[in-house]
């Protein structure tokens, strides 16, 4: 694996696991959030 390849790559699968760590985190507020509501 060459720098030039990696330099690359880099953002790219930084941005990939921003992204997937956002919709995970979303994901569990959304499911706190409805639990939350469901006693009402």
């Amino acid at each position: 694996m060459d720098p030039y390849l990696f330099e690359t790559l880099w953002p790219s699968l930084l941005g990939v696991a921003g992204m997937t760590a956002a919709m995970v985190w979303g994901f569990f507020k959304i499911k706190k959030l409805i639990q939350e509501d469901q006693p009402k």
